[in-house]
Parts: C-alpha cells; structure tokens; sequence
C-alpha cells in the first residue's frame, strides 16, 4: 500500500511543478483539471504524510522498549497501543481513499419522487423523502432547484422532481 502511496505523492508534486509552469496556466481548460486533479489527491497526500509520520513514531516507540531509562520505557508502553490502534484506522481510510471513483460522481443528477400506493400516506411519505434529500443536499453544500411538484391533497407530494448540482 505504501508503494502505490508513494506513487501518488510523486505525482501530485509532479502536478504541483506543473501547475507553476506559464504554458499551462495559460491554458485555461489544462489548467482548470489539472487543478481539479491537484486537489483530489492532495486529501490522499497528507493522510499518507500522517500515516508514514505515523509509522515513524511507532518505529521510534519500540526503540525507546530497549531503552535504559525506564520512565521513557514506561511511556513508550503506554504510547505503543494508542499509536498501533491509530495505525490501524489510518490504513482503513487510505484503504477507503484509494478506492477508484466512479466517473458519475462528478454529474448532476435529477431526483424524483413518485408517491406509490397508498394514497394520502404514500404522498405524506414522499413528502418527507423530499425534505430528507433537500437536507442532506444542503448540508453536503449542493445546489437544488425544483423542476416541477404535484402535491396531494394532505400535504406530501403525489410526486416531485428536483435538479441537484454541485461537486
């Protein structure tokens, strides 16, 4: 895992030095991804950063177990543990990070919802379904705007459609 770590970070330095050149600042569109790029990897790049600082710290630990001062031995057996737990929940999010993305992440979608059967509950609970996903959009900071609505005749909606942008 950490080859496949190192790989990226060498590429993101290698973004970082080419977005500096004026060749490509001068284009605009190159720019624009290789930006959108340059940013996607860089979340990647400081978790492998505090996972090898990580690594170092246990590496460390376990030469101050052979130490002489027993105080330092003493805190190095309590560090120990809390940095093995820590190591092993940064593996899980780089794990989880180098999962490839799927190519639709970056498209808009449209949303709708249809009450089914069931009448004036079927409505009120579409209703709610739409004021769940207008929530979680708004907290993810996407954008929504609203395409067309039949309401029902309690509240709720018989059915709604709604446009999410955002990345």
């Amino acid at each position: 895992m950490l080859d496949k770590l190192d790989a990226i970070k060498a590429k993101f330095d290698n973004l970082a030095v080419a977005l500096t050149n004026p060749e490509i600042v001068s284009d605009n569109k190159k720019y624009s991804a290789m930006s959108k790029e340059y940013r996607g990897l860089e979340k990647v790049v400081n978790a492998r950063n505090a996972y090898v600082k990580l690594l170092d710290d246990i590496e460390f630990n376990k030469e101050v177990l052979g130490d002489s001062d027993e105080e330092m031995r003493d805190m190095a057996k309590k560090e120990l543990p809390l940095l093995e737990e820590q190591k092993i929940k940064s593996e899980q999010e780089l794990r989880n990070m180098l999962i490839p993305k799927d190519p639709y992440d970056e498209k808009n979608a449209i949303l709708e919802i249809r009450a089914g059967t069931g009448g004036d509950e079927a409505s009120l609970f579409a209703g709610d379904l739409f004021r769940m996903y207008i929530k979680y959009c708004e907290k993810k900071g996407w954008k929504t705007a609203l395409l067309s609505e039949s309401e029902g005749t309690v509240g709720g909606f018989k059915e709604v459609q709604v446009e999410i942008t955002g990345n």
